[in-house]
């Protein structure tokens, strides 16, 4: 066992006695959490399966090279000299990465490397099984509004207590509620806090500094507030963080990933907590599905409930149609019975996945996301939507819950930092490198990327008004990722 393993707050007393892989896999997961991977070995040694734990934080990835099995969790050029994998793109693949960057739990892109995804026992050279999914957590039973809340509380300080260890402590403060969330419970756990880290660009509507503030003085701490300021983008800088096994999302902010890093650098932090995960955990987005899962459970009681009204203001809707809405989603199949907005909370939360992906932060401190441990995951999951976003409140449940922990201000706050002007401003001054990356690129070569349509986004008018940058880096993402393996094999 590698990693970090702590006891579930579910767990049930005694040890394992299944003497089977899958038997032995399945009840570590029900058992324990953390941030781990299981390797079964044969009596010479050799690793015959994999079980990498629920919530992904550690990745697994496995080949054979010289006829040695290899099992990592990442692929540093020096481990992909010493034992080469035997390898070539899945250009289908390939091209559902650049189109949906975060969906990173389907199949691996590379041939001949296996990524073992989360809950998964990977036998070796053999096939996979899920053993833990979030649609199976979402089935096994539904929390009511007084254990949601309860549990949430409980299950949070758990895990931040757990993965916050004894080590030099840092959080990253966006002023948001979900980190806010976060710094609240460090506070009620009396865990000291050595950096209080607050990041911003040059243009206003990404400066969040006065909702941190008095977060950070809650916390009895000074933030640290850092511009971040701008990096030429360049083919070193994009595929410095492009050498693992699948396209890093994580690092394509160079700038934010530059401020945090030297931040952390400088004062000696070893651990740093951030919100991530907690729009999708608490359920922040806005959609006529949150009414479409109360209808599903209470179709008469739903039509005079505070809810319809609620979800209706929420996403600037009709209530006829949301009842519309509702009725379709009756209609279509639901795999596994899960009502559409908990199935679209199950697609965010997998979404997750790419927080824990290649990155220079990761290279100076250890980066964890409470809000995605499994403890956690598996509560999101077993709440229903209408009680995380109660009469169309987004987070509301989590607002509630933790009003007395977090300022007034933050509480009460429904906007968030916008970089999207940001990062198409960046976009336009790197137009240039953009042009000759990604037109003249393997991406385009190949025919993953429709040339004449990325052409018609690097546009600085087009980036102006209609933005697009989001698309644009997807596309570096995976062209980095794409020009880092071809240098290797």
């Amino acid at each position: 066992m590698i990693g970090e393993v702590f006891v579930h707050p579910d767990a049930v007393s005694g040890g394992a006695d299944e003497t089977s892989d899958p038997a032995f896999a399945a009840w570590f997961a029900r058992n324990r959490w953390g941030r781990y991977v299981i390797l079964f070995r044969e009596t010479d040694g050799a690793v015959r399966a994999i079980f990498r734990d629920p919530s992904g934080a550690l990745s697994a990835h496995a080949w054979s090279a010289h006829g040695v099995r290899v099992v990592a969790s990442s692929t540093p050029d020096w481990l992909v000299a010493l034992a080469p994998p035997d390898i070539s793109f899945d250009w289908v693949r390939v091209r559902e990465l650049v189109e949906t960057p975060f969906e990173l739990a389907g199949p691996s892109p590379l041939d001949g490397l296996v990524s073992v995804a989360p809950g998964a026992l990977q036998v070796v050279g053999g096939p996979s099984t899920a053993l833990w999914t979030p649609a199976r957590i979402a089935a096994s039973g539904s929390l009511d509004a007084g254990a949601a809340r309860r549990q949430l509380r409980e299950r949070l300080d758990v895990c931040v207590t757990a993965l916050a260890g004894r080590r030099a402590l840092g959080m990253e403060l966006s002023g948001g509620l979900d980190s806010s969330i976060v710094a609240g419970a460090v506070r009620a756990l009396g865990l000291p806090v050595s950096l209080a880290l607050n990041t911003r660009a040059h243009e206003p509507e990404t400066d969040e500094r006065r909702f941190a503030r008095p977060v950070a003085e809650r916390i009895g701490a000074s933030l640290t507030e850092r511009l971040r300021e701008e990096t030429p983008w360049s083919a070193e800088a994009f595929e410095a963080t492009a050498g693992d096994p699948l396209p890093s999302q994580n690092g394509r902010d160079l700038a934010n990933d530059l401020a945090v890093s030297n931040a952390c650098r400088e004062t000696g932090v070893e651990v740093l907590l951030t919100g991530k995960g907690g729009d999708a955990l608490f359920f922040q987005t806005p959609t006529p599905l949150v009414f479409a899962d109360l209808w599903w459970t209470q179709p008469f009681r739903s039509l005079f409930s505070a809810h319809l009204p609620g979800v209706a203001r929420w996403t600037r809707s009709s209530t006829w149609s949301l009842l519309r809405a509702a009725i379709e989603s009756r209609r279509k199949p639901a795999p596994d019975d899960l009502p559409p907005a908990k199935r679209l909370q199950i697609g965010a939360i997998s979404s997750g996945l790419a927080y824990y992906s290649a990155c220079r932060r990761l290279e100076t401190v250890d980066m964890v996301h409470p809000l995605m441990a499994q403890p956690l995951v598996e509560w999101g999951l077993r709440t229903p939507v209408p009680l995380l976003a109660p009469a169309g409140r987004e987070r509301g449940l989590a607002r509630e819950a933790f009003a007395d922990r977090i300022p007034a201000a933050v509480a009460t706050r429904r906007d968030k930092a916008d970089y999207a002007a940001c990062f198409n401003r960046q976009a336009a001054r790197n137009l240039p490198f953009l042009r000759a990356y990604l037109l003249d690129g393997r991406l385009a070569a190949e025919g993953v990327l429709d040339r004449a349509a990325m052409e018609a986004h690097l546009n600085e008018d087009a980036l102006r008004w209609r933005g697009g940058a989001a698309q644009i880096l997807a596309a570096v993402s995976v062209e980095a990722w794409v020009r880092r393996w071809m240098g290797r094999v």
